[in-house]
């Protein structure tokens, strides 16, 4: 509606800044081609009672250039209407009402369809203001994930080289020989580590965002996805008490075995960084209302009900981390390739200081099966 307007009669002249003088001009130009009109078809067709003619001009007025042009025009249609349908011989009247009431009604429309046209404009500029808005977002955040993505992907190689290098120098009797060297080589393996973490963080962050997630299905036990995620951070669960306890026979899942175990890896992260060295941490497998239910449980800085609203938000942080390094992704990185495997993530927390618990809920291979049936 705002731009049949604009095409048709333009935005009011306030908001272009046209002078007042020409939209009174322009309106009264308008109100003498519609007395031409009228005046043509009294003369060539003898029709007669046509006012409603000359609303037109006020309508246009009121639209285009703003209430006062609109009211001129009613003041001006309406002495011309008196100017021609008046017999000369008709008794001359103190008051005639009935032109009263017709400059009250044009009047009117000129009010009514001058703030209808503001309100339009205004309306039309905010919800450009808003598409702008958007569109530049939009651009931005596009921009942000292709150049995450492009850096990351080179990244990726020589942080690889220097990975199976640290890795060789750590083991190599040379090095654990030295007691200066030995710590050295560690320190480097260590944060090539977390730098890698970090990398592969941010593909995945741009995966999910791009929507180019497309999880491989496959049948796996869930044992196998535990002790990879295990596995994966052995070196940094040293310091820790682990202990599994998963129940017997098990269904096997159908999922993305890969997405599963990082997203079981994030938050098993996320217990070693914010719980004590040495406290326990507690995995679980167990089969509970229709649902796979693997759950890891430590003892560290417990989550606050501020904090629990927002876990799994994209960046999020709690206060009260502390030197715990991190970017945010790890719980949402989780959050969405469970879900792309048809699971959900649900932390849940005593209270702070007394530990957390989040529950990886799968779909049993029964529900999957069905729908996955065509």
């Amino acid at each position: 509606m705002p731009d049949f307007m604009s095409r048709v009669f333009g935005p009011p002249w306030l908001t272009l800044g046209a002078s007042p003088a020409r939209g009174f001009a322009s309106a009264l130009a308008l109100v003498g081609a519609a007395a031409l009109v009228v005046g043509m078809l009294l003369w060539t067709f003898k029709i007669d009672r046509i006012v409603g003619i000359f609303v037109i001009p006020v309508l246009i007025s009121a639209i285009r250039w703003g209430l006062w042009p609109g009211v001129l025009a009613a003041i001006a249609g309406v002495a011309l209407i008196g100017a021609l349908f008046t017999s000369p011989r008709a008794s001359p009247q103190l008051i005639d009402w009935e032109q009263i009431v017709r400059l009250a009604v044009f009047v009117l429309v000129a009010v009514v369809a001058s703030r209808l046209a503001v309100t339009l404009q205004q309306h039309a500029e905010t919800a450009e203001r808003a598409t702008s808005e958007a569109r530049r977002r939009a651009e931005t955040e596009q921009m942000r994930e292709a150049l995450i993505g492009s850096v990351s992907h080179e990244l990726r190689t020589p942080l690889a080289s220097i990975l199976g290098a640290t890795t060789v120098l750590t083991r190599a009797p040379a090095v654990t020989a030295d007691p200066k060297l030995e710590p050295l080589a560690k320190v480097v393996r260590e944060e090539t580590e977390r730098l890698n973490t970090v990398i592969q963080n941010l593909l995945d962050a741009t995966r999910i965002s791009s929507d180019a997630l497309r999880p491989r299905f496959e049948w796996a036990e869930v044992a196998d996805i535990v002790n990879a995620a295990l596995e994966r951070h052995r070196a940094r669960l040293s310091g820790h008490n682990v202990k599994v306890d998963l129940a017997p026979e098990l269904p096997l899942v159908y999922v993305d075995q890969n997405l599963i175990e990082q997203a079981l890896g994030h938050v098993i992260e996320n217990a070693m960084k914010y719980s004590p060295p040495g406290s326990p941490i507690l995995v679980t497998g167990r089969v509970e209302d229709g649902m796979l239910a693997v759950t890891v449980t430590d003892s560290g800085l417990g989550i606050s009900p501020e904090e629990l609203g927002r876990l799994g938000e994209r960046f999020f942080r709690g206060e009260r981390v502390g030197a715990a390094t991190g970017s945010g992704l790890g719980l949402w990185i989780a959050k969405a390739f469970l879900h792309a495997n048809g699971g959900s993530l649900d932390p849940t927390s005593g209270g702070v200081g007394r530990g957390s618990t989040v529950i990886l809920r799968l779909p049993i291979p029964a529900q999957r099966a069905v729908a996955e049936e065509p």
